[in-house]
């Protein structure tokens, strides 16, 4: 998956500025599943625009430049459906808190303490911030539209897998100080 998916995907669900995108990156759907900041965010969109995937209708805003509300094209469309339409694979987990397992033994085990109680409170930090992107949905679930359904599910896999790095930070932790006790 490219950038450009997830920026499309956030415009074929309604027109946005670019401001809006690189919050939704910041703060909403795009900070669980796709880091981006909001220089690449502009950068993608100047991109996606060129290649005839988005249009912008410019809104004049008195002392200050125009604000740019960008809508899916058609072409984007299709680039969109083209993507969606492909098999996706699983991601190859790349976490530096594995690297720092596979050289733990190196620093005295309160320095990997330290870190996994830190990622556990990061984590349970991000499982209150996406079940409060899930509110809405979790309330209407029987009278979502198809779309929304699918934004909850996958809303859903988000709060499990923040729930699961907790899960697992309380495993490590209980099992570092088993070690250490012995």
């Amino acid at each position: 998956m490219a950038l450009k998916h997830t920026i499309l995907a956030f415009l074929s669900r309604q027109p946005m500025s670019g401001y809006d995108v690189a919050k939704e990156f910041a703060e909403g759907f795009g900070s669980c599943f796709w880091k981006a900041s909001q220089q690449q965010v502009y950068a993608e969109l100047t991109k996606l625009e060129q290649q005839g995937n988005v249009t912008y209708e410019a809104i004049p805003q008195p002392g200050r430049l125009d604000k740019k509300i960008y809508s899916i094209t058609q072409q984007g469309q299709q680039e969109l459906l083209d993507w969606l339409t492909q098999p996706c694979e699983p991601t190859a987990i790349r976490e530096d808190l594995g690297v720092m397992g596979l050289a733990g033994h190196l620093v005295s085990f309160q320095v990997v303490i330290r870190e996994i109680e830190r990622r556990r409170q990061l984590h349970l930090e991000m499982v209150e911030q996406v079940k409060k992107l899930d509110e809405h949905f979790a309330k209407h679930l029987d009278s979502l539209e198809l779309k929304d359904l699918y934004m909850h599910l996958i809303i859903r896999r988000g709060i499990r897998y923040q729930e699961e790095w907790v899960a697992w930070c309380d495993e490590a932790l209980a099992a570092i100080v088993q070690a250490v006790k012995q």
